[in-house]
């Protein structure tokens, strides 16, 4: 989405503009809600059954890892996706609008090919001053798995709900939850700065 955002043809960037305003200014909690109840009842009861509660692949993947697959979790997947992605795309955007004009014209004056362009220069250097903010954005979006609950879906959060629920022991648990939330916090920062270390060790063209 981020790439199409930058063509110059206007019938890709401007479905991808509104593709970013539109996900992007849509809470994620709607967005789950909408996926999760709305989106089956658009489909008549027999498809909505067939495609999206009983369907083969998720059978399938049920039968071969032993884990069931519901549609609601498939419905919290899309969503924070496309809220996320719409993020994304934007933050990419604005990491290759400080990419040097003259790298630009420096390639077009030696030839090169609107592929190279891309792959040597846009996306390499745009993702690398991009990063922080996308570090921070995709924090942001492991945090939200925890509206998953809201739908039922068992994830962890659900289970301390349900866990203080059944003993009224919520100082606990929520504890429990912000000790958990914040291991994996440290966890996923420490993979991210690596990553971003390790882009910043790369030269900026791999050829010449």
């Amino acid at each position: 989405i981020g790439i199409f955002r930058l063509s110059n043809r206007r019938f890709i960037s401007r479905p991808a503009a509104l593709y970013v305003e539109i996900f992007r200014n849509i809470p994620a909690l709607v967005l789950i809600i909408f996926w999760a109840f709305a989106f089956p009842n658009i489909l008549p009861a027999e498809a909505r059954t067939a495609i999206l509660f009983d369907n083969t692949i998720t059978n399938g993947i049920a039968a071969l890892t032993g884990l069931p697959v519901p549609y609601y979790a498939l419905a919290v997947i899309i969503a924070l996706t496309l809220n996320t992605s719409a993020y994304l795309a934007e933050i990419f955007r604005a990491g290759v609008g400080t990419i040097a004009q003259e790298h630009l014209d420096a390639a077009r004056t030696l030839g090169a090919s609107k592929l190279f362009v891309l792959g040597q220069i846009l996306l390499p250097q745009g993702l690398r001053a991009a990063f922080p903010a996308i570090s921070t954005r995709l924090v942001h979006n492991m945090k939200n798995t925890a509206l998953a609950a809201f739908v039922s879906v068992p994830v962890f959060f659900h289970s301390i709900n349900t866990s203080i629920s059944r003993s009224f022991r919520a100082l606990e648990f929520l504890m429990l939850a912000a000790i958990v939330y914040l291991i994996l916090y440290f966890l996923f920062t420490s993979l991210l700065r690596w990553i971003e270390s390790s882009m910043r060790r790369q030269p900026i063209l791999k050829n010449g």
